[in-house]
């Protein structure tokens, strides 16, 4: 039994490990990267068998390759992505970007791609800090707890952007409206009639603007609006 389970009835057995093996579908051997199990009393034969996350993480790729099948890849914290292949047709029940916790059900247990039986072909890289990279592992340490996988990994916050300057370019002989928050420029109501109609920019200074009805100057506004009020038309 182990200590961290990857399949529903936590009951696994190993039936390949990590390493070099023969080839299962060919002449010669080939690099094993990962660990193949199925439930110890083979009830994958007879029933559906859940593949459960090994630890708390987030997930990063689900796709059905001709080699792996229906497979799901989970990262961790501490640069860790475990990757769960094979599974049965549509059975996936996760999507890229989803959290998930330890034990919950990913999919189902199948023999999807290049596969000789239904199996659970577990892989774990470590150092993966681009979840696209880093270095295959044997799981078995992860499994039985002689390794520790951290839970989701730490998404560094997204650089603040400064937001850009409101109406940045107005200049004179532009047309605009006025929002419904407007306020002169020194934080006095503007009346209902004044932002219902659109008015034309007479001069701008920074962030105030005076604006008038039309070109001539009738009916100008003689006390400024902050820009940011004004909304081009």
């Amino acid at each position: 039994m182990y200590k961290n389970n990857v399949i529903s009835t936590r009951n696994e057995r190993l039936t390949s490990g990590f390493g070099m093996r023969p080839n299962p579908t060919g002449a010669g051997s080939e690099q094993h990267n990962g660990a193949d199990f199925v439930d110890a009393q083979n009830l994958q034969l007879t029933q559906d068998v859940g593949i459960i996350a090994i630890a708390d993480g987030r997930v990063v790729e689900v796709i059905n390759g001709s080699l792996v099948g229906w497979t799901v890849a989970i990262a961790h914290e501490g640069k860790i992505l475990s990757r769960y292949q094979h599974m049965k047709n549509n059975s996936v029940r996760v999507k890229v970007g989803d959290a998930v916790k330890k034990g919950q059900t990913l999919g189902i247990m199948g023999t999807t791609g290049r596969s000789t039986g239904i199996h659970l072909h577990l892989g774990v890289k470590e150092n993966s800090t681009a979840f696209n990279n880093g270095v295959w592992v044997d799981p078995l340490p992860y499994m039985r707890g002689e390794k520790s996988i951290g839970g989701n990994p730490v998404i560094p916050p997204p650089t603040p952007v400064a937001p850009p300057t409101p109406n940045a370019g107005l200049k004179a002989g532009d047309t605009v409206r006025l929002a419904e928050n407007a306020t002169y420029y020194g934080g006095q109501p503007i009346p209902a009639w004044v932002r219902n109609q659109n008015w034309i920019v007479r001069s701008v200074s920074g962030d105030r603007a005076i604006i008038d009805k039309n070109v001539a100057g009738t009916n100008a506004i003689n006390s400024p609006v902050n820009i940011r009020f004004l909304i081009r038309v």
